[in-house]
């Protein structure tokens, strides 16, 4: 694992330990910024379920103005915050610890531009996140969301929420949604 381009480019990232923590690919993460690369400079990104923080990381080493980074494990919590010292990038960053539905609650108030999330496999924990993130208007009007998930699980369809995009890699697919034209929330 490491940063792949931007100001830490190259910087190796303390990987996660443990069966629970699936990181996304260098392969995945290298095409998902190949596909974002425009968007990220200047944002405000939202990285649910960070794992190693690896995701928001390489957002601020593109230039994202700021990452919030949650995940509901201490253990990760921590090695989020090791990775954001190794890359010098912890003052562009805030760290939470908490599961993503009541986060989504205390984040109330704030808008991100892009919203990335990598629950694990599980579809009913992803439609309920997006549902959150629908329901607690933390996406700015022209913001939108990148899902990780399983390349065999159908997409999320959330009421509000719009697919406009989907890549497929290997076992893994990214799903990118934004709020459903005349919507207003």
């Amino acid at each position: 694992m490491r940063v792949i381009s931007g100001i830490a480019r190259g910087t190796s990232l303390f990987p996660p330990h443990g069966e629970k923590t699936r990181p996304t690919s260098d392969f995945v993460k290298e095409n998902l910024f190949n596909i974002i690369m425009d968007d990220v400079r200047g944002t405000n990104f939202l990285d649910l379920f960070a794992g190693s923080g690896a995701i928001g990381i390489e957002a601020l080493s593109r230039g994202a103005i700021h990452a919030t980074f949650v995940d509901i494990s201490q253990k990760c919590v921590d090695l989020t915050k090791r990775n954001l010292e190794k890359t010098r990038l912890k003052e562009k960053a805030t760290v939470m610890k908490g599961d993503a539905a009541s986060t989504i609650k205390k984040l109330a108030g704030q808008k991100f531009d892009i919203i990335f999330l990598d629950p694990p496999y599980d579809e009913s924990l992803a439609n309920k996140t997006l549902q959150k993130i629908y329901n607690g208007d933390i996406m700015e009007e022209e913001g939108y969301i990148i899902l990780e998930m399983d390349r065999s699980v159908d997409t999320p369809k959330i009421d509000g929420l719009i697919t406009f995009k989907e890549r497929e890699y290997s076992s893994t697919k990214l799903v990118f949604l934004e709020k459903a034209q005349g919507e207003i929330i």
